[in-house]
């Protein structure tokens, strides 16, 4: 189980997790002066043996012995190699912000809320401004199952936004609203928050009054194709689906738009389960261009029993 570490911040308690401390070769590590000020620089930012030694006036073969003896018992780890002057200098960066040492079975203990799934910091940066410091704050918006907007369509995906919310829900903390809305029932004044948009322009009208602002969009007058400015590619199948983050165009300086939606609604269902099942990877953003948070997948049904069950990231 993954230990936390909970802070009184505010008035507010606060959950950050940690590294345990839970064997003698660690508590030796951080038992050295010299060590515990490599641990709590490196915490700060990521550091190479020359500069490290330079910060901390200490001769660069000490300090290289104690980043190896740092980095053997996991409190370390090497997070880039970049080449300087005909040399590969190693960067490394703290394992953990936070280390417990636990003596016994705590006592006086209170009950507070964790993520059921630890996220990546990519992950985490990806989800803001839907997930802002663990809690929840957002719309879900599906297409009406009742025939209407431009195209009178009839939505067949909003009950994907069920294993939807419940990975939000797993993740994070939510007031005790209703965060599910129709496409119908959004108002303008709706249109200013924060939205994660399921389904496509022909069955969302959410998502159609923001479709050709998309990097990522559907080619309406084409049976919907997916058409990657990106790429220059277009994606033709009916299982392609699209992960896409923008600032929201109705209040761009404080809301986002995230759009998980298919040409068609087996297409959706491929977006909900790779954000859901590999969000790290959803996070590392397009292919093309690792700037844009736009990705296009293609559902498989692996099993070959009618139902898409994974997917393959096409760009």
């Amino acid at each position: 189980m993954k230990p936390y570490v909970v802070f009184k911040k505010e008035g507010k308690h606060v959950v950050a997790p940690a590294t345990l401390l839970d064997d003698f070769n660690k508590i030796l590590a951080v038992a050295n002066p010299l060590r515990l000020k490599i641990l709590k620089t490196l915490a700060s930012q990521p550091m190479y043996s020359r500069q490290l030694a330079n910060y901390l006036k200490v001769d660069e073969q000490t300090i290289y012995y104690h980043i190896k003896l740092l980095e053997k018992t996991g409190l370390i780890k090497l997070q880039k190699r970049e080449e300087k002057k005909g040399a590969v200098a190693k960067y490394y960066v703290a394992e953990s912000l936070n280390l417990v040492l636990n003596l016994a079975e705590p006592r006086d203990v209170e009950e507070f809320p964790l993520p059921a799934i630890p996220l990546s910091e990519k992950s985490r940066q990806f989800l803001h401004p839907h997930v802002k410091n663990g809690k929840l704050d957002t719309l879900i918006v599906i297409g009406s199952p009742d025939s209407h907007g431009p195209y009178r369509s009839q939505a067949r995906d909003g009950h994907y936004a069920v294993d939807l919310a419940l990975f939000l829900g797993s993740i994070s903390r939510c007031e005790p609203e209703f965060i599910t809305r129709l496409d119908t029932e959004i108002r303008e004044g709706d249109m200013k928050r924060n939205l994660i948009l399921v389904g496509g322009p022909i069955v969302n009208t959410v998502t159609y009054k923001i479709n050709e602002k998309l990097p990522i969009y559907f080619d309406i007058m084409h049976q919907s194709r997916v058409v990657s400015k990106i790429s220059n590619k277009t994606y033709y199948e009916d299982e392609c689906g699209i992960i896409v983050k923008i600032p929201n165009p109705f209040n761009p300086d404080e809301t986002g738009i995230l759009i998980l939606a298919g040409k068609r609604y087996w297409g959706t269902r491929a977006a909900i389960i790779a954000f859901v099942k590999h969000l790290d990877e959803v996070a590392e953003n397009n292919f093309y261009n690792p700037d844009v948070p736009a990705r296009v997948v293609k559902g498989i049904d692996e099993d070959s029993d009618g139902i898409i069950d994974t997917v393959e990231f096409l760009e």
